[in-house]
């Protein structure tokens, strides 16, 4: 359920970082790319099927194909260079995965190797998670974020949501949330995806 609450967020996180100009096909380009990298990122580490893993994904409107991994990479790394300063950790994978594609189109750059994909993975849900925590508060996208968390209600308990939902509830939760990041890393990142702490994230991973 946690996992399922974080991709829901990223996805909302992602399709906002261009700002209100962004057009809605390109949004929609957006949250179907990150959304499928997660899903192929579980599956280069569980070993589920590619298929069932992103299945859920190709329900979003413009999202109805299965993306390569070339095809996911190319997005999120457009993407993250429009607001490199908010992606610093992940730039240098997710770059170095788009040069390998630009020789290799059908490289598989996250089914292939589950560290390295892993490392990608934790470094983007950091550098979001940062962005959340030094931004959130003062940015108009905290309401997208909040409908991104009721989009993923429907695969939750329904009293949870009422109560999340509750007045000043929502707010309370991410300011307490802004006080610690590691904790909210080691939360998301650890315990939904299976990533190192956040205290080993920068030594175990090449090139950090």
């Amino acid at each position: 359920m946690l996992r399922t609450v974080l991709i829901f967020a990223i996805i909302g996180v992602y399709s906002c970082q261009s700002g209100p100009a962004i057009r809605p096909e390109d949004a929609q380009k957006v949250q179907c790319s990150v959304c499928q990298f997660l899903g192929a990122s579980v599956a280069a580490k569980t070993g589920a099927t590619r298929e069932a893993s992103v299945k859920h994904c190709l329900k979003f409107e413009g999202c109805e194909k299965q993306l390569t991994d070339c095809e996911i990479i190319s997005i999120v790394h457009a993407e993250i260079q429009k607001t490199p300063e908010k992606f610093q950790n992940s730039l240098q994978s997710v770059a170095s995965a788009a040069q390998r594609c630009s020789s290799e189109p059908s490289a598989l750059v996250i089914s292939e190797s589950a560290n390295n994909v892993q490392c990608m993975l934790c470094f983007l849900v950091y550098d979001v998670l940062k962005y959340i925590n030094y931004n959130i508060l003062e940015n108009p996208m905290l309401g997208t974020v909040k409908e991104a968390i009721a989009e993923a209600c429907a695969f939750l308990n329904e009293d949870l949501c009422q109560a999340l939902f509750q007045p000043d509830t929502f707010g309370a939760i991410i300011r307490g949330l802004q006080d610690s990041l590691g904790g909210f890393y080691d939360l998301i990142a650890v315990q939904g995806f299976g990533c190192v702490p956040y205290t080993d994230l920068f030594g175990k991973c090449p090139g950090h």
